[in-house]
This record gives structure tokens, sequence and C-alpha cells, in this order.
């Protein structure tokens, strides 16, 4: 059977296509230099993240509170300790993390000081509340607010290396349709939270699709 010139190119530039990909692939797995860690697994679900965060300011007391509709769901609460816990005086109805689809909910953090009380609502806020990074927990949350976050399974998309004026860390993006991890070079400045971030390439992609 004969084939057309152009079909015969078609099919080179096809496989060519594949071997770029399967290359990249490749490469792209072999090279988390070698002073770099694994995140850890019990930091994966971000409600277990807030404990760890030092604010850069002092509060007597400070929570985390996730909304959903009309129901509110302490995430976190921090008491110093001669103080006591303190009630809201406002309504919030906005904040980070937008999650819980389809119905939707949202995270906010309310923090008190000399009976003062101060809300953090979007993902700025919580960034200043964090203020120096001191820890892998804090750089996680804040490249949450980035759409970045990191694979349990790859060392490409989760692992990390602490310094002492910035925090690295391969982390990823994730799609639902069509399924795809894509990998990411962060760099953290501790002292002003300032992300930078570098595409290493997809890594993982499958044919399928999730929409709900």
């Amino acid at each position: 059977m004969k084939y057309s010139t152009k079909y015969l190119f078609m099919i080179k530039i096809n496989i060519l296509l594949i071997l770029v990909s399967s290359f990249n692939l490749v490469f792209s797995q072999t090279t988390i230099p070698n002073k770099y860690m694994k995140i850890p697994d019990t930091l994966y679900f971000k409600d277990r993240l807030y404990q760890y965060i030092i604010p850069q300011k002092k509060y007597n007391y400070w929570k985390v509170i996730r909304k959903d509709g009309s129901t509110e769901k302490l995430i976190y609460e921090k008491i110093g300790a001669k103080n006591k816990k303190v009630k809201e005086n406002r309504t919030i109805e906005e904040g980070f993390f937008l999650e819980c689809l389809p119905d939707g909910c949202f995270t906010y953090i309310m923090a008190n000081q000399n009976k003062k009380s101060e809300y953090f609502t979007n993902v700025e806020e919580l960034r200043g509340f964090i203020g120096f990074v001191n820890n892998l927990s804090e750089a996680l949350l804040i490249a949450r607010t980035y759409d970045l976050w990191f694979d349990r399974k790859n060392p490409i998309g989760g692992s990390y290396k602490i310094e002492k004026d910035f925090i690295y860390l391969y982390l990823a993006k994730f799609e639902s349709c069509p399924v795809s991890s894509e990998a990411f070079f962060v760099k953290i400045n501790r002292r002003t939270g300032e992300l930078e971030q570098e595409s290493k390439g997809v890594y993982y992609k499958t044919d399928d699709c999730y929409t709900s």
C-alpha cells in the first residue's frame, strides 16, 4: 500500500511529539536535587496546617472558621494562657479557599488583641496574617493561595528545601478535565512571603475528564 508524502509526514510528526513528551516525562522525574526532601504526607490535608502558623502579630486569641452557607465550623483556635474565647461581632460573607462544590464554602480567620477583633477574609490578608514564613506548613498555605499543592506520589510535585532566606519547593497544579499534573518550581521569600514559580512541564496526563 502506498501512502502520500503528507500522510507519512504527519506520522513522523506524531511520533516525534510522543518521543518528546516521553523524554520530558523522564527528564522531569530525574531533576530533583539530592538536598530536597519529600513533603510529609501528614501535611496533605491543609486543615492540619493552621496549627503551625506563627502569626506576624501577637494575638490574645485567634481562630480559623469554615463557613458553608449559614453553617460555621471551627477548624482551629489558639487561646492565650490568660485569655478566653472571643465572640465574633460581625457576620462574615467572604473568605479564602473557595471549596465545597457545588454549593460552595470558604474559610476565614478572626483574631483578637486587647479586645479588638481583626478579620482575614482573602488570600492577601491570609498571607499578611502569616507574615514571616516560619516553616513548611506556612509555605504550603501560601502556595495554596496560588492554586499550587503537592503530589504525595511523585517528587517532581512534592519536594522541599528550607534555607535561611528562602523556602524552595517542587509543587503541582492539578486539572480534572483532562486529568493532568503540571510540576512547578517554587521559591518563597521567607521575609516578605513573595512567591515565584516556574513551570517544569506536565508530568502526568490521561484522557479522563471529571467535571463535578
